[in-house]
């Protein structure tokens, strides 16, 4: 049996952790709510982004329907049906077919990442009802759209223009290269495209460190690259996968690489209270960049506004990329609903290919300088993100691109 009760949005939202059971927010408003089936990674390996992002995520929804709701379906207010996959690919399967047949909702979003993109596509196009995935690097289903950077476009270029910038703009010794990422899709995909753009770059590719992503320790990868010494180690890296690399890192005393990558590996939040202050501080601040589509020092008034508001009016204690990304996703699904106009799931999904949040729109949260939309493939135009580095008070500096930075890189140590 499935357990019930009522979401109370807003800045209690920010009070509310795990969601061990779905939840509905009952509307009351005469106009039928438009009811959207939430699957996040609540709990398990995944869980980082989602413990982060869901309340940034339902805050936004809150201030949509206090707002006036959907205002091309009369004022329909939102209607949020959680679910936790565990991290689970199938359990996020099961979950999209429940939340359809049984819960009847009308549209699906969530954490999804590329395991689970990968598992539920089938799913979306038997049951056809539209999705919008958090942070998938891909998609393999007509019905689903992601925020999440594409391997290529995405991640791959940006994370090989900025090790092109270190070289060539700002005097970095970058001859030799190793790829370093989670082993799992996404870590895979983005890794094979590195390789030739880094490879057309004019850098030599020297042993592969893969992270097993179900290991309790780094230290063999670390190995790896002490035994191969690249100027730079890069790649696609996990929060989780990031913490034990860094441990490993600081375990080796090891500084002869520089480290650079993608995703909250490098970049989360939380890295500084896992690890420790102590451990973050030699590791963190030091031959080390992160790529990041957020950053609260970033030169981009809207992404400042967003953070100001998570932070003295929804009181959250946690603001980084996954709140960021989870507040936009709320956004876009706004626009593709008030695109729509209608519960037909193919109006709402043709509601997202009209989604456009163009740079300086205060509904703009992510670093796009072209804005928020979706090219052909259902991935979005701009892939584009910053690089930042750690400093030791904990905060981050933009660095690249130039548009929206505030610094310049940290000489190797």
């Amino acid at each position: 049996m499935i357990n019930r009760r009522a979401f109370t949005a807003g800045a209690s939202a920010a009070a509310l952790g795990t969601v061990a059971s779905p939840f509905v927010r009952r509307a009351g408003a005469a106009e039928a709510p438009i009811r959207i089936g939430v699957i996040n990674s609540m709990s398990g390996s995944y869980a980082a982004y989602a413990q982060e992002g869901d309340p940034a995520f339902r805050y936004v929804i809150d201030k949509i329907n206090k707002d006036g709701g959907i205002k091309s379906m009369g004022g329909a207010k939102i209607e949020l049906v959680m679910a936790d996959d565990t991290s689970q690919p199938a359990r996020c399967a099961t979950e999209v077919r429940r939340l359809v047949t049984e819960e009847k909702v009308d549209l699906l979003t969530g954490t999804m990442l590329s395991p689970q993109m990968l598992a539920v596509s089938p799913v979306l196009d038997e049951l056809q009802t539209p999705c919008l995935s958090v942070w998938a690097g891909g998609s393999k289903s007509n019905w689903l759209y992601t925020l999440g950077y594409d391997y290529d476009r995405g991640y791959a270029k940006t994370m090989a223009d900025f090790a092109i910038w270190l070289r060539d703009k700002n005097g970095f010794a970058i001859k030799t290269w190793s790829p370093c990422y989670s082993n799992y899709e996404a870590g895979q995909q983005v890794n094979k495209h590195l390789l030739k753009r880094m490879g057309d770059a004019g850098f030599k590719t020297l042993e592969e460190a893969p992270l097993d992503t179900k290991a309790q320790d780094q230290t063999s990868a670390m190995i790896r690259l002490r035994s191969a010494k690249p100027d730079l180690a890069l790649g696609l890296v996990t929060p989780r996968d990031g913490l034990l690399l860094h441990q490993a890192r600081y375990n080796l005393n090891y500084h002869g690489s520089i480290f650079a990558g993608g995703t909250g590996g490098y970049s989360d939040l939380s890295l500084w209270r896992d690890l420790s202050p102590d451990i973050a501080k030699a590791v963190l601040t030091r031959n080390l960049f992160a790529m990041t589509g957020f950053s609260p020092s970033a030169k981009m008034e809207s992404m400042q506004a967003i953070v100001t508001e998570l932070r003295d009016q929804a009181k959250l204690q946690r603001i980084g990329q996954a709140a960021i990304q989870s507040a936009q996703a709320a956004r876009v699904l706004q626009r593709a609903i008030e695109a729509a106009g209608s519960r037909d799931k193919k109006a709402l999904l043709d509601g997202f290919a009209k989604v456009n949040i163009k740079f300086g729109d205060p509904d703009l949260y992510v670093a796009k300088p072209t804005g928020v939309k979706f090219a052909d493939d259902r991935l979005l135009e701009d892939g584009s993100a910053f690089f930042v580095q750690w400093m030791e008070d904990q905060s981050q500096q933009v660095l690249f691109p130039d548009q929206f930075a505030n610094a310049k890189p940290r000489a190797r140590a």
